[in-house]
């Protein structure tokens, strides 16, 4: 059987450069094209040279035979490796069919793993255009053959790298945000292929960004084919030309996050990061460049450390839908949907001519843009002509929200090539797909696409387009698993999740609400769980335990605070509880513009959430081998549940709390509900919703959880009804409204604090269209989805639909269709995987209830019915299953003759 490897990875990455992980983690996949295929056992060796490996000799590392079916995340356990070093490595491995093959021979090279591997100094120029870039430059010469040239670089707050006038590489608004008085982030590139004999100069421009003062570090390292060394580093305050490093202003004379840029193309120097020609006008050129020599600056705090999350780019650039003149000489460009990213001008005129590009989310009644949602953020960028000819420019150091561009001050009417759309976000691979025949289900999971797009810019924010753009915990304890199932999110989350950690107080064990912490409070509301769920989710699905092994004595001191905090087993205080329900149910005197829920006690929010995260961690010291730990918070889980009960049921009622939709739902939802009321309170909820005529009326978090206990109890036609509202308060209603991302509130608002229309914390659903309606599910025995679970509930409306899933074996492929009382599957499993698969029936006599056909893979084995189901085990390949769900008028004679052989 020929094997294909078609991806090998260290720490998530093919061929890394940089890394600063000292036992990284090693994956492969393979694939058969439609032949089974299941390792048996893998070898890997990691070596010094490609050579050896040719050889079969690891002088770093021999794993020996390894018998295991494991391909994902396989901790490197040779020597200790130092900084600089490359490493090659390939594995072998074996089928379970006596298949030896081996891959192709790739590699990773460690970063500066010591802080005295830097030599370069922070410079800088306090004496800078205040709000403006500043511009690095220094010359260098080279009259040998290099070998290899790394760049380690670390411009803040956001930097663009040039060599002899040719930026380097393609990322934009680099580095990641941080928090800079704990950690700061470099990035590194390969120069090979940039540098010439003679002279060459290295170019940095440095913005804003979130560090508000412009400071630079760099440091070149080259190798010569001789066997040469060499650096040039940073340093400030030499004078002499060889290792002069020079800083001045230049056009970019102004840049903020929230304000956009100001750039005066009158000032451009063309030459200020080319190699001179006339030695003699080196000083002159200085001058006329407003260059002098930089200064050395203060450090900040943090430490440095490899950016090795997925850069920020332009992902997309595309045309504008349509363009309008809404008054003489002020035009509005349509980008067709709202989004994340700015506009790039393509314009002819005089020089001086100023042209202003404001950003909004909406238009005002007049067709001009609504600046509304922006609250204080400005969102303008200015462009001054210099004169010569066509002209392109973009913004470099910001970045904005946005579906519509104002243009004023064009030289002539503009055309569709005048203005490109540039999509702008962290490049997160994308991982699942679902399409069903409901097309407003469809709209929905665009949008939520869209908006969960728009908000990855090296931090999950809450919003691109107003003045916050936070990392709020509380919406990713939703929302992350909607984002798992579009994005692959390890390396975003193992980013993210250092951010919260640099939250965390080390006396008390409190984090913050958000992160990098700029606003919110501390302590963070409970519900902040997603403290515990990046952990757990990069664990289900990526099969990576490293944030909870490393972080676990983290995630047990912020549990214990809240713990600290109760009250009689109740957890009193409250930030935002349920947050953003309906207007009816929200508190209109609360802060932040009315958004707490009036009817959902804070109390019971926080309380219910402690419960659920003294769960996640005994799951997670069960991961860890350590059984006292997880019977201990066992006992924990236990202990608040029954003071939940104790506290907020009422016996009258049959409910929890006031008895609305949220309390219930996670009483349920969190297990807090004996076993003999169970009935009762989901009784009280259907209710509830009969009442609100099949209407949510929960906020943020419940929303989420909401879907799940309906479909777990068995009214999933109820969830799917609720979830295809066309009428508010409903994502239907959003889109009827024209939104095509989602509402920071199921109301229409353009004016207050809360009227953002791109805002991703009610995008859960979708998890629950992957989850539930796919049925795609990882099973938390055998992490990474090397065992995983198809279980789908289909409601009776929905006819069918297609959804896939890349797990890091492969990609998981679901599609189901029903009519006529008969329930058809099709599933392909990928190659060194299995499934657990759970398909409606009627029930297990029936005839023709269930058949089963394989494409290629072996047969499926039955294991038994229960509850409605046939449930089947299988392989890596591809299989279709058939099932009568019930007898309709059309199909009366259950007999085999309309069953698939």
């Amino acid at each position: 059987m020929k094997i294909n490897f078609v991806l090998m990875q260290c720490e998530g990455q093919k061929m890394p450069l940089g890394l600063d992980v000292r036992q990284p983690r090693l994956s492969w996949r393979v694939e058969t094209h439609g032949r089974a295929y299941a390792q048996e056992a893998y070898r890997i060796y990691v070596a010094t040279r490609p050579e050896l490996l040719e050889d079969d000799q690891g002088d770093l590392w021999d794993s020996d035979v390894v018998c295991s079916s494991h391909s994902v995340d396989i901790v490197y356990a040779g020597k200790a490796m130092c900084s600089r070093q490359r490493c090659y490595w390939k594995v072998r491995v074996w089928g379970v069919d006596g298949t030896q093959q081996d891959s192709p021979i790739t590699q990773w090279e460690l970063g500066l793993l010591e802080s005295e591997d830097w030599e370069a100094e922070w410079i800088g120029y306090p004496a800078g255009v205040d709000g403006g870039a500043l511009y690095f430059r220094r010359e260098f010469d080279l009259f040998a053959r290099v070998k290899s040239a790394r760049v380690y670089v670390c411009g803040l707050g956001y930097h663009e790298l040039s060599i002899n006038g040719s930026k380097i590489g393609d990322h934009v608004l680099d580095p990641a945000w941080t928090a800079y008085d704990k950690r700061v982030l470099y990035c590194v590139h390969d120069l090979g292929f940039h540098l010439r004999s003679g002279r060459n100069v290295i170019g940095v421009m440095v913005g804003n960004g979130w560090y508000g003062m412009p400071k630079l570090r760099l440091q070149l390292e080259l190798e010569y084919e001789d066997g040469r060394r060499e650096k040039v580093s940073s340093r400030g305050g030499h004078t002499d030309a060889p290792n002069a490093w020079f800083v001045g202003s230049g056009p970019l004379r102004g840049n903020n996050i929230y304000g956009g840029e100001f750039y005066d193309a009158t000032l451009e120097q063309e030459h200020w990061n080319l190699a001179e020609t006339d030695e003699s006008s080196v000083g002159q050129e200085k001058e006329s460049l407003d260059f002098a020599v930089a200064v050395r600056v203060d450090a900040p705090s943090g430490r440095m450390q490899f950016q090795a999350l997925e850069p920020i780019r332009v992902m997309e650039r595309f045309a504008p839908l349509y363009i309008e003149e809404v008054e003489s000489g002020c035009y509005v460009f349509d980008a067709g949907r709202n989004l994340a990213g700015w506009g790039a001008l393509l314009v002819r005129g005089r020089r001086g001519q100023r042209i202003t590009l404001r950003y909004a989310e909406n238009l005002g009644s007049d067709g001009k843009i609504d600046r509304g949602t922006l609250r204080k953020a400005l969102a303008e960028d200015t462009y001054i002509l210099k004169g010569e000819g066509v002209e392109t420019w973009e913004p470099r150091f910001t970045y904005h929200g946005f579906r519509y561009i104002q243009v004023e001050g064009l030289p002539e009417a503009p055309t569709p090539e005048t203005l490109t759309i540039c999509v702008v976000r962290s490049d997160v691979a994308k991982r699942g797909d679902f399409q069903c025949e409901n097309a407003l289900i469809n709209q929905i999971e665009e949008a939520v696409i869209r908006t969960e797009e728009s908000n990855l810019h090296g931090v999950p924010t809450d919003c691109p387009q107003r003045d916050e753009r936070l990392g709020w915990l509380n919406d990713m304890t939703v929302r992350a698993e909607e984002a798992v199932y579009h994005f692959g999110m390890e390396r975003f989350f193992d980013k993210w999740y250092m951010d919260v950690v640099d939250t965390q107080c080390p006396l008390t064990g409190s984090i913050t609400d958000t992160a990098p912490f700029t606003w919110g409070k501390r302590p963070a509301d409970p519900v902040s769980a997603s403290f515990l769920l990046i952990p757990w989710l990069s664990y289900l699905h990526y099969g990576s335990d490293r944030l909870i092994r490393d972080y676990y004595p983290c995630m047990v001191r912020w549990v214990e605070f809240l713990i600290s905090q109760c009250h009689d087993g109740i957890l009193l205080y409250s930030n935002w509880g349920d947050w953003a329900p309906p207007e009816a149910f929200a508190d209109k005197e609360s802060v932040g513009g009315g958004a707490v829920a009036k009817y959902t006690p804070g109390a019971l929010v926080s309380t219910a959430f402690l419960a659920y995260q003294t769960q996640l961690l005994s799951r997670m010291a069960n991961v860890l081998g350590d059984q006292d730990g997880a019977h201990r918070w066992d006992q924990y889980s236990e202990e608040i549940r029954s003071s939940f009960h104790d506290r907020f049921w009422d016996e009258s009622l049959s409910c929890y709390g006031s008895g609305n939709q949220a309390c219930n739902t996670l009483a349920l939802s969190m297990k807090l509900v004996p076993d003999d009321l169970h009935d009762k309170v989901l009784e009280h909820l259907l209710a509830n919703i009969a009442k609100h005529q099949n209407h949510l009326t929960v906020g943020n978090l419940c929303t989420k959880y909401l879907f799940e206990v309906l479909s777990e109890a068995g009214h999933v036609d109820l969830a799917f009804q609720i979830a295809t509202q066309t009428t508010y308060p409903s994502w239907g209603y959003m889109l009827a409204h024209g939104a095509t991302t989602l509402w920071e509130r199921w109301e229409y608002q353009v004016d207050g604090e809360m009227n953002s229309h791109n805002h991703p914390m009610l995008g859960s659903i979708s998890a629950w269209f992957f989850k539930y309606l796919a049925g795609i599910r990882s099973d938390e025995m055998s992490p990474g989805f090397k065992h995983f679970i198809i279980k789908p509930y289909p409601p009776a409306a929905l006819g069918g639909l297609h959804a896939t899933y890349e797990c890091p074996y492969g990609e998981i492929s679901v599609e189901w269709k029903q009519s006529g009382g008969c329930f058809d599957l099709e599933l392909v499993v990928p190659d060194n995987t299995q499934a657990t698969i759970y398909i409606p029936a009627m029930s297990q006599d029936a005839p023709c209830e269930a058949t089963q056909r394989h494409e290629y893979g072996t047969k499926p084995d039955f294991i038994e019915f229960r509850d409605g189901r046939m449930t089947y085990r299988a392989g890596p390949g591809k299989y279709r299953f058939h099932s009568r769900l019930f007898i309709d008028d059309a199909h009366s004679d259950p007999s085999l003759a309309d069953c698939p052989a």
